[in-house]
């Protein structure tokens, strides 16, 4: 349809920064800060050679069974409105997905405007970030076992210790870019404060927050990252925001829709203000299946037939075993549980369960097939707190 996709020139940066800032209304000077933290990775759709569009890519790793897979986080699509509904977008995205397996990423992520799109490209939803605000006077914990330290929120090295135990332990979490660490540690006009849980030479949790008020007075506690690898921690945790209970109205926190840190609270009167789910793409099938971790102690061979429509090179059929922690992918074998490039996603990331993906279409398989998924893609529920 006469577009031209690739890498952004350096004499087209104005211009896309100027079509950004018109789609997502985010301030000009708001430019060089986001920039950085993409580490430029900047890509446009043109039209008879002027740039009608673009969107932003964080380099970074999301972790699946115990292991970190390389993947490409998709943010700030936006096309010129003078172009809209005319494939620009389609067509960018197209060619992100080419230049992504051909760089070697297995994966790509992405919060949908609208799903339509990225469906079409063979994008899926796979996880979740829910939104939790609850009343700071219904906390009632009282734990003050485990010591809190503070520390500079511009050396976050020991939280980035506990982020990767806690994504090692579930499904979804990011390995966070440079830029992602970023944005969690500074916000412009709001001062951070961190704090870890637990002894400093080996944390148990640790919280990234802000304070919030719309007028003098009372105000929110607002919980950028947070987590608690025990128990003791979370009764820590809670009980440090108890303790703002004199100034201190709400806390509100991103987590999964299934959140064990509301096993802490005394009482359920936690809202949920925000559900989302954000997308998965499998980018190379062979790659992500053979880099995904898997269950301890399973023995178990699945045969898979996967079409995709936009990467052809991903269509075929692949016999995935598993035998503790040996894993092998290769071409071939029966085609027992079969799916498209969108039904695979939610399968990989655990997202819903395989009897769940056939009743809804998603997959194809028998009894037996369907109970072997089921082994292998075992695991917690997929999500991470981020936005990008």
């Amino acid at each position: 349809m006469g577009f031209d996709c690739g890498p952004v020139d350096e004499s087209e940066v104005i211009r896309l920064r100027d079509l950004l800032v018109q789609t997502f209304r985010f301030p000009v000077e708001y430019w060089e800060t986001f920039s950085s933290r993409v580490d430029g990775k900047l890509r446009v759709v043109r039209r008879d050679g002027k740039v009608i569009g673009g969107h932003a890519t964080y380099e970074m790793g999301q972790w699946f069974g115990g292991k970190r897979i390389a993947m490409a986080g998709i943010g700030a699509v936006g096309i010129a409105p003078e172009s809209r509904a005319s494939g620009a977008a389609e067509a960018l995205m197209r060619s992100t997905l080419v230049a992504e397996r051909a760089r070697g990423v297995p994966l790509s992520a992405l919060y949908a405007s609208t799903q339509r799109l990225y469906r079409k490209v063979g994008y899926e939803q796979a996880g979740s970030r829910v939104l939790y605000e609850l009343p700071i006077a219904s906390i009632g914990a009282r734990d003050h076992e485990l010591p809190m330290h503070a520390i500079d929120p511009g050396d976050l090295d020991p939280v980035i210790t506990v982020a990767t135990e806690r994504a090692r332990r579930t499904n979804g979490n990011l390995d966070r870019s440079p830029g992602m660490w970023d944005r969690l540690r500074s916000t412009a006009g709001t001062q951070v404060h961190a704090y870890l849980i637990g002894e400093r030479s080996a944390p148990e949790g640790f919280v990234v927050f802000t304070q919030d008020a719309d007028k003098p007075g009372p105000y929110n506690l607002l919980a950028r990252d947070m987590a608690a690898l025990t128990g003791s921690a979370a009764r820590r945790l809670w009980t440090f925001f108890s303790d703002h209970r004199s100034y201190s109205r709400t806390v509100s926190w991103a987590g999964p829709a299934q959140e064990p840190l509301l096993l802490d609270t005394s009482e359920q009167t936690a809202e949920v203000e925000w559900p989302l789910r954000w997308l998965l793409r499998i980018v190379d099938v062979e790659k992500a299946l053979s880099q995904r971790g898997y269950p301890r102690n399973l023995d178990a061979e699945l045969h898979l037939d996967v079409t995709d429509d936009v990467l052809e090179a991903n269509s075929g059929r692949y016999v995935l075993r598993v035998s503790g922690a040996e894993v092998g992918v290769e071409r071939g074998g029966r085609g027992e549980l079969r799916t498209d490039i969108r039904g695979l996603a939610p399968l990989f990331s655990g997202l819903y369960d395989p009897a769940t993906l056939r009743t809804a279409g998603r997959i194809a398989a028998d009894d037996a097939t369907v109970a072997t998924a089921a082994r292998v893609f075992a695991g917690p529920e997929p999500w991470f707190p981020d936005m990008f």
